[in-house]
């Protein structure tokens, strides 16, 4: 045999070694082997609903540890969509402390504000069904990214930071059924408050979800809302009257989404699972937020 033809076959034996490394013995082969590396971007349209509009997965995946149980963060940025920069703000911090991180891109030419720090909840004034919302891609992306990376943990972490941090606790607040084990929303903007009393966007009134049943889950999550002391720029803020009433910065309007959400609970005779951390001398500085995320939650 040629040795040109003996290194092609041995090239390809070992392509499908690699391939077959990312597949569930129980699914049909996928065609590309995703997130087999330790980092890189990967096109996500495996979700249906929203095939036509696929998200881009920035990732990094310790060379060391066990892939089967690391932790998976996901990471939700700005309104900028920056994920690459977000990754590279946990990429330290996951090598030491063994996580696996995912930084979503949903691409402002195929998800509007409203679609992203909203989860597209509304179209055209009128609310969208739950499967075809924005919010509805992130448990079927869970269960792919375990597929591939041979990952046998049950739950994921959730961080967002300003825009991102308005999908997650929008995310939380109106996505049951939810394999969460804690998310923080950091530097947010503005808020949906829980407060059935206030019209959406502001709170749960005319949502959907503004029964008592969507408070008790949604109270019971580990939400912690995360702030840096030194937020209290007005630069890109939402100035609507609704986020107004929120407080004249980011710093205080995180404040009052938590005091409304103690007075909700307590209003209600329910337990309230969340968590306020303020993080002092911080600013609307990602990357700052990221560090002390990282050792608050791993």
């Amino acid at each position: 045999m040629k040795p040109y033809r003996l290194h092609c076959i041995l090239a390809s034996l070992l392509a499908l070694v690699v391939l077959t490394g990312c597949w569930s013995d129980d699914k049909e082969p996928e065609p590309a082997a995703d997130f087999c590396s330790t980092t890189g971007v990967v096109s996500y349209s495996g979700y249906a609903p929203l095939s036509s509009r696929p998200l881009k997965v920035h990732y990094y995946i310790p060379a060391k540890g066990d892939r089967a149980t690391m932790p998976v963060l996901f990471v939700l940025p700005g309104q900028e969509r920056n994920a690459a920069d977000y990754l590279a703000s946990w990429r330290q911090a996951a090598d030491r402390r063994h996580f696996m991180v995912f930084a979503l891109e949903f691409p402002a030419d195929a998800y509007s504000s409203s679609q992203y720090i909203e989860g597209g909840m509304f179209s055209g004034g009128s609310l969208v069904a739950p499967e075809k919302r924005t919010f509805a891609v992130i448990e079927p992306l869970f269960d792919y990214i375990r597929q591939c990376v041979g990952s046998r943990v049950d739950s994921y972490d959730l961080w967002g930071h300003s825009a991102g941090a308005q999908f997650v606790h929008r995310f939380v607040t109106f996505t049951p059924g939810i394999r969460v084990n804690r998310a923080v929303c950091a530097n947010a903007g503005w808020y949906t408050l829980p407060d059935p009393g206030v019209t959406y966007p502001y709170g749960l009134k005319g949502s959907g979800s503004d029964d008592e049943a969507t408070l008790r889950r949604l109270f019971a999550t580990e939400l912690i809302v995360q702030l840096g002391t030194a937020d209290t720029g007005r630069d890109g803020l939402n100035t609507t009257a609704g986020a107004e009433a929120q407080g004249r910065n980011r710093f205080e309007r995180g404040n009052f989404y938590f005091n409304t959400a103690e007075a909700t609970a307590s209003a209600h005779g329910i337990t309230l699972c969340w968590m306020r951390r303020e993080v002092p001398g911080v600013g609307h500085d990602q990357a700052r937020m990221a560090a002390d995320a990282a050792t608050m939650m791993y």
